[in-house]
């Protein structure tokens, strides 16, 4: 992205640079007359619909009373949120947003209080939006380049190892309907990550990236949360960490003895659906063979782990004390 491609917006750039967080899509810091802007430039999708809905989603919890603020997107010269930007990968949906203060919130425990507390403020704040809820996705729902995600494990012949990563999605798809009848579901974030949370003075200062926001599980936000710590974290850390987390989001949001006992499964899940969503982004050309390959060595890391460790889980996803892991 060049100052040029700004020209939608009633901004005067004066800088541009590229930022080093962010997967999923292209990010850019931009300084203009009129202040600090981030621009987005959408790699995952085409759907000018699908963005559109994600920005309405934004405007809705901008008006409520959170304590740190979420993107808002700005209207370009012709009064639209998105932009649509010539690239030598052919057309890309943009969008441009002001910047909000802070800097991402580093994997530790203290920000992982923080990190906890404002999760929980966010999914209560999406609790209150008056849309409608539709069933959970399926791991068939994740991409749609991957309809067939058993099948898919075939084509990136991963020979010895597509058996454990089998046996986790034959679980996540047997596991389904039971969690859908028994768990509530509201809108959530949907991609939490600690890149996403931004903090300044040992404060939530904004939460970003909410490409994947929609309805699910209720409880699918903090177990993607805790996937993300048990498998981003020092190994040594790790019981601090998720245990500081979980205390953060209780101080605002209490969590369901039935979502307690799902949260390990919802964890699998997680981990699945990130293993599928990178099988589709190959299958789209934009991520090397080498991402879904890491993410299936990371899903059966985490089975095994979570295989030791699930009780442990729930109990204090449920506030309760636990014996120490078996190692």
């Amino acid at each position: 992205m060049q100052l040029r491609d700004l020209a939608p917006w009633p901004i005067a750039a004066t800088a541009i640079r590229r930022s080093e967080h962010g997967l999923n899509n292209d990010s850019y810091f931009v300084t203009a007359r009129e202040g600090e802007f981030v621009a987005r430039v959408y790699r995952n999708t085409a759907d000018p619909a699908r963005v559109r809905d994600e920005h309405d989603l934004l405007a809705r919890l901008a008006q409520q009373e959170l304590p740190f603020r979420v993107p808002v997107p700005l209207k370009t010269s012709d009064g639209d949120t998105l932009a649509v930007l010539e690239t030598a990968d052919g057309p890309r949906l943009a969008s441009l947003s002001e910047r909000i203060p802070g800097e991402p919130a580093p994997l530790d425990v203290p920000n992982a209080r923080l990190a906890g507390r404002a999760l929980a403020q966010l999914d209560g704040a999406f609790g209150r939006l008056d849309l409608p809820v539709r069933q959970p996705a399926t791991l068939r729902d994740v991409h749609p380049l991957v309809p067939e995600p058993l099948a898919a494990l075939d084509e990136l012949d991963i020979g010895a190892r597509a058996d454990p990563v089998r046996a986790v999605l034959d679980r996540v798809i047997a596991e389904h309907d039971a969690l859908v009848a028994s768990l509530p579901r509201q809108l959530i974030h949907g991609d939490f990550a600690f890149p996403n949370t931004l903090v300044e003075a040992r404060k939530v200062t904004g939460m970003l990236d909410f490409e994947f926001a929609g309805a699910d599980h209720r409880a699918a936000d903090v177990a993607g949360a805790l996937y993300v710590i048990a498998v981003r974290s020092d190994p040594r850390q790790t019981w601090a960490v998720l245990d500081a987390f979980l205390a953060g989001f209780r101080r605002s949001l209490e969590i369901d003895p039935l979502e307690a006992a799902a949260v390990p499964s919802l964890m699998l899940r997680r981990a699945s659906f990130g293993l599928v969503h990178w099988i589709g982004r190959w299958r789209q050309g934009i991520a090397p063979r080498d991402e879904p390959l890491a993410r299936v060595d990371r899903t059966t890391r985490f089975a095994a782990w979570l295989e030791t460790n699930a009780p442990r889980v729930a109990l204090a996803a449920a506030g309760e004390a636990a014996p120490a892991p078996r190692r």
